[in-house]
């Protein structure tokens, strides 16, 4: 059960940072927000 919770926490600390990164990116011009998105294609998230 432990190792469950866990993964659970992870999974949500994954899910936390995608939505703060959507929020960003939402407020930011579409300059920077094209570079976010290129550089955020990158980035090794497993969900």
């Amino acid at each position: 059960m432990e190792l469950f919770e866990e993964e659970v926490e992870i999974y949500n600390s994954k899910m936390r940072l995608l939505n703060w990164l959507y929020d960003e990116l939402r407020i930011q011009s579409e300059i920077f927000k094209d570079m976010i998105n290129e550089k955020g294609q990158k980035l090794p998230l497993n969900l």
